[in-house]
């Protein structure tokens, strides 16, 4: 009949349609089934959620704590306390000088090679003004914090590194007679 209602008649397929029993069904009983059928489900997923949540929460945490604590430490390296903000145009470090920071030291006779894995300016202009014997002067302030991956060997020349660092849009640096220069 449904390939080819057009072999049968309305009142024909009228008959054929109030004469097929159709079962109702019972809204209620399926219903208990589905819910005794997914609820055994439902725990699992709970605790599966909670233990994410739990994993992600502690995971956040620790890397805000890991975060904290070097930043807190470059800070201590560097000399720099939070409260304290530097002058717009100052001499960071002396070779002369001893004061200025506490980790500074003469200037090494003997050079090591040096590799920096995304670490401030200010601290690669200190391990260069220990190596080299020089002053370094920052006239530009953010320039400090700005993070270089950069590494060169002991015989390299101070004034190769500086080239090197110039070729970074965002610093400049001058070399004139013992200073190098940050703008």
């Amino acid at each position: 009949m449904m390939l080819h209602p057009e072999l049968y008649t309305d009142e024909q397929i009228e008959k054929m349609l109030n004469e097929t029993p159709v079962a109702e069904p019972d809204v209620d009983e399926a219903w208990k089934h589905f819910k005794k059928g997914h609820h055994q489900y439902r725990q699992p997923m709970r605790w599966a959620a909670i233990l994410i949540t739990v994993a992600a929460l502690s995971g956040i945490s620790y890397a805000a704590i890991h975060h904290f604590q070097k930043t807190r430490e470059e800070k201590q390296v560097t000399g720099v306390m939070p409260q304290q903000k530097p002058l717009a145009r100052e001499v960071v470090w002396k070779k002369e000088s001893k004061s200025v920071t506490s980790t500074l030291e003469e200037p090494d006779s003997t050079r090591h090679d040096q590799h920096f894995n995304n670490v401030p300016l200010q601290q690669i202009m200190q391990q260069i003004s220990k190596d080299y014997g020089v002053d370094v002067v920052f006239n530009n302030d953010a320039a400090r914090t700005i993070r270089f991956y950069i590494s060169w060997d002991a015989e390299e020349t101070l004034s190769n590194i500086v080239n090197r660092l110039n070729h970074f849009e965002k610093v400049h640096l001058t070399l004139s007679d013992e200073t190098i220069t940050i703008n």
